[in-house]
């Protein structure tokens, strides 16, 4: 009867994580429809953090990758008037900057204004001050 137990146990234990794994599956799928130029991982950190923590204060380090062939200083002095920091230049394509109270209605609105962003890429940190951690 133990074995029997058991076996009930682990089929209902394995149908838990089937269906959470697809309701994953199915979460990640919904987020690559809706940002399909930003890093889900990005996406996954940033969600983490604005439902997690009441204060968070939208710290993130991006990474802005533009087409090879655009003027990248002009990019570069579009982030400096929006949010007032200066930006690197990375690989002639990417711009990196820190971003303070940026959340993901930020992402989509940096997204809507510069049509020629390729991808959006970086890591959110829960508070400001490990301002240049990748």
């Amino acid at each position: 009867m133990n074995k029997s137990k058991e076996s009930s146990s682990s089929s209902l234990s394995s149908q838990s994580y089937l269906r959470l794994k697809t309701a994953y599956q199915n979460f990640l799928n919904e987020l690559a429809s809706l940002f399909p130029k930003v890093d889900q991982k990005l996406l996954l950190s940033m969600l983490q953090f604005e439902t997690s923590y009441s204060d968070w204060e939208g710290s993130v380090m991006l990474k802005v990758i533009y087409p090879a062939n655009i003027e990248i200083e002009s990019k570069k002095e579009w982030i400096y008037k929006k949010y007032e920091r200066v930006a690197t230049i990375e690989e002639n394509r990417t711009l990196r900057f820190k971003g303070i109270r940026m959340y993901i209605t930020e992402l989509e609105s940096i997204l809507k204004e510069d049509p020629d962003i390729e991808f959006i890429t970086g890591s959110a940190t829960l508070t400001p001050s490990d301002a240049y951690s990748t």
